[in-house]
């Protein structure tokens, strides 16, 4: 008995010996080297963000986020409650999530070092934290339009973070290596390994303090005159670099849950509005390249009205003989219109074009509109009549901002850019943009001319509250119906805005302000210039320039 018990023992091991390693070897070795063999993807470190001062304004961090072990959790639904609670999810779609037979969950990620601490302190067996990367940016909404924001897997969304996200993003790793009985990893048995390569650092052309100074403008003017939205952008007209550049509605990049659509847009870039009697510098730019008209040209205005056709054009205030330069001043609509008629419609729809109007300006930044106008072969002759003084037409702030900086650079059209180039850790540079001049628009003594017609608006025309201190100024206010969908415009909604630049004869800065549908005021005048000199009075001295009104005086 004992002998046949033996055999049919053996006979039985030698069976499940056969079916082991014969018949089923390969599907269990298959599965063996599932189990033992540990493939990790190492992720690289992303680029920082420098402004043109290599400060820092986006950075890498770690952040400990929670995952869970299914297949160790024994009972799910108690787990799933405590856990819920504690890091206030859903818990009836985190239970289903444990309820997978696998081994491996997300429960929450890039939580607070504190929620870390909490979640670790429960000890529960099957829940295990690990660190990932994570954005911050030590600014807050700082720049939060310029500079965008990234996803939970650290992927560009919006803004510099998208535009350059191969750049930022660098190329990942990986290590291939053995685990044990227990899933940890056994360095020793290490199979392969390449390492990740990091992303490149970015520096960018705007400058910290200049971007402080236009959000808080921006907060005055919200508090102030309570906008639907709000566009500022400074431009050094000689390079096309962007110095600061911000709007209303913003958001937080290191908090987005509250976040809306709206308030994530880059609105200087993407939103598209009429211009209004910015637009003008335009129109006196094409007039005095082409020589139909100097400083002393008289026209007749008409006394604030003036029928052509079936339209009635009218004045803010009526004015009856202006000279051109008192039109620019003044902001006369009826002057800047019978202007444009002696240029004729195919020569004027060219200067519109010289300008770049209805093209993108090239802007390293990711969603910018090329505006709205209309082929010239598509005018009728009522166009005459509206686009010269800014309507029928529309342009972005950015756009704006690159026109009035043609005047200030004696005539040339320059690309704007935001990024400076590329630094390695130790801060050096490894690459850099340049300026690109797109092409001249007018001449140097058309551009000195004008220069004279914007220095006018801001001594003595409609743009006396932008007069500075201690430097001579140059600008022009608009002040824009808004149209309306359904047809015309509305009669209460405007744009109001102001473009210049200082000093006027060796500008450094160039400044758009757009205040969209602000309440009580709505003239550029008394509402977008007095921001651009409370602004450039603070940009100015920063900078360092001398003031061209003799020594400048100590702000109190």
């Amino acid at each position: 008995m004992v002998l046949i018990i033996f055999c049919v023992a053996f006979t039985t091991l030698i069976g499940r010996l056969i079916h082991i390693q014969i018949i089923n070897s390969k599907q269990l070795s298959k599965l063996a080297e599932k189990q033992h063999k540990l493939f990790l993807r190492l992720k690289p470190r992303r680029g920082s963000i420098y402004d043109r001062q290599k400060r820092v304004l986006a950075m890498h961090m770690d952040a400990p986020s929670i995952y869970a072990v299914p297949k160790e959790i024994v009972d799910k639904e108690i787990i799933a409650g405590v856990l819920a609670e504690k890091l206030d999810i859903d818990r009836i779609d985190l239970a289903q999530r444990l309820k997978r037979d696998n081994y491996f969950v997300w429960v929450e990620r890039k939580v607070s070092p504190e929620t870390a601490n909490e979640i670790k302190a429960l000890g529960i067996r099957g829940v295990c934290l690990m660190d990932e990367p994570k954005r911050f940016y030590p600014g807050g909404k700082l720049s939060c339009h310029l500079l965008g924001l990234t996803g939970i897997d650290n992927e560009g969304l919006e803004g510099i973070e998208l535009y350059y996200d191969r750049e930022l993003k660098g190329e990942p790793g990986w290590r291939l290596s053995s685990r044990d009985a227990k899933r940890r990893e056994v360095i020793s048995f290490q199979r392969g390994f390449v390492a990740a390569r990091e992303g490149k650092n970015i520096v960018l052309t705007i400058d910290e303090v200049i971007q402080h100074v236009i959000e808080k403008e921006i907060e005055f003017l919200v508090e102030k005159y309570r906008p639907a939205a709000v566009s500022v952008i400074a431009l050094d007209p000689w390079t096309g670099e962007i110095l600061g550049m911000a709007n209303f509605p913003w958001f937080d990049p290191n908090n987005i849950s509250g976040a809306s659509v709206s308030a994530v847009r880059n609105r200087a870039i993407t939103d598209c509005f009429e211009p209004g009697s910015v637009f003008k510098i335009v129109t006196a730019s094409a007039a005095l390249e082409e020589e139909i008209v100097d400083f002393d040209s008289e026209f007749d205005c008409e006394k604030g009205a003036y029928r052509i056709g079936k339209r009635t054009l009218h004045d803010h205030r009526p004015y009856g003989t202006l000279k051109f330069s008192e039109i620019i001043e003044k902001s006369s609509n009826i002057g800047t219109v019978k202007v444009a008629g002696k240029l004729g419609k195919k020569k004027f729809a060219e200067y519109v074009k010289r300008f770049n109007l209805g093209e993108v300006t090239g802007v390293d930044l990711p969603g910018e509109a090329a505006g709205i106008v209309r082929k010239s072969a598509d005018w009728l002759d009522v166009d005459m009549t509206t686009i010269p003084m800014g309507q029928g037409i529309a342009v972005t702030a950015l756009q704006l901002a690159s026109c009035v900086s043609v005047i200030a650079n004696d005539g040339f059209l320059m690309r704007p850019y935001v990024v400076r180039g590329f630094v390695n850790e130790g801060g050096a540079d490894v690459s850099e943009n340049k300026p690109k001049t797109v092409r001249r628009v007018i001449s140097k003594e058309t551009a000195r001319k004008v220069k004279k017609l914007l220095a006018g608006v801001v001594e003595n025309g409609t743009g006396k509250r932008a007069r500075l201190e201690n430097f001579t100024a140059c600008g022009k206010t608009g002040t824009a119906e808004k149209v309306n969908p359904k047809g015309g415009y509305f009669k209460n909604k405007y744009v109001s805005s102001f473009i210049g630049f200082a000093p006027c004869d060796k500008p450094a800065v160039a400044l758009v302000v757009c205040v969209d549908e602000p309440v009580g005021e709505h003239f550029g005048s008394r509402v977008a210039a007095p921001a651009f000199k409370r602004m450039m009075e603070k940009i100015l001295p920063y900078l360092k320039i001398e003031s061209d009104k003799g020594e400048i005086k100590k702000s109190s």
